[in-house]
């Protein structure tokens, strides 16, 4: 191949590099602040899957070079591959990411409680729960309401930006409970407990559906793995006792 063709490869890969790695860094910014609307578009996205296939990709041509001609095609297809995939590893990541804030949002809840009914204030309850609670996107994410705060934002103003950013359904149903609340004078201890509750349910609810799923994974990992390797293991010392 020609210099100047590996120079323009080269300098390709590099300018996918850059901006590929930059938006690696902002999905994973997303995933540890909980900012799940970020992933719905997130930064040099198109570049990212480029750089994410051609990364695939380059393994594929180094293992193939004897091919000639063909090690080129293979790789080409597998850069296609990647950058086919990559949507749907970015959705795995984000669902996740939910999942993850969605078991820990009970916990949470309960502590914002708790100080609220020994006579915190809610910017001194969400402070807590941020100090307190733990590590986890959802922590993090109270600490960047808590600093929206501090800047002078209205508490439940700062939630509401939190909902916004986070994107989760059952998140923005609490957020909305709590300004009612507000708006008609409730106690917000009193929501934030039945929230909990309902979060928990939910919570045992998941863990219930993963349970009745595990045993058809089990079954298809025995069919498919388990069951012909016992076959293979068994099988020379079988045809060694039939040679005799």
């Amino acid at each position: 191949m020609p210099q100047f063709v590996l120079f323009i490869l080269a300098g390709v890969m590099f300018g996918l590099s850059v901006f590929g790695l930059r938006g690696l860094l902002d999905i994973r910014e997303a995933l540890r602040f909980a900012e799940l609307n970020r992933l719905a578009s997130p930064l040099h996205w198109q570049a990212t899957r480029a750089w994410l296939g051609a990364a695939a990709a380059a393994p594929v041509l180094f293992a193939a070079s004897a091919l000639g001609g063909d090690a080129w095609l293979a790789a080409a297809v597998v850069a296609g591959l990647g950058y086919g995939v990559a949507p749907q590893f970015l959705a795995g990541a984000r669902r996740h990411a939910e999942q993850e804030l969605l078991d820990d949002l009970p916990v949470h809840l309960d502590l914002i409680a708790l100080a609220m009914e020994a006579g915190w204030t809610l910017p001194t309850a969400l402070a807590g729960c941020a100090h307190r609670a733990p590590e986890g996107a959802l922590r993090r994410a109270w600490t960047r309401v808590i600093l929206d705060i501090h800047s002078g934002t209205e508490p439940l103003e700062a939630l509401r930006a939190m909902e916004q950013r986070v994107g989760v359904k059952h998140l923005t149903s609490v957020v909305n409970a709590l300004r009612s609340a507000e708006r008609s004078n409730t106690e917000l201890t009193q929501v934030l407990r039945e929230r909990a509750r309902q979060s928990a349910a939910q919570r045992f609810a998941r863990a219930e559906r993963r349970a009745r799923a595990a045993p058809l994974r089990l079954w298809a990992a025995l069919v498919l793995a388990i069951a012909p390797c016992t076959f293979v293991v068994l099988a020379f010392p079988l045809a060694r006792l039939l040679a005799r």
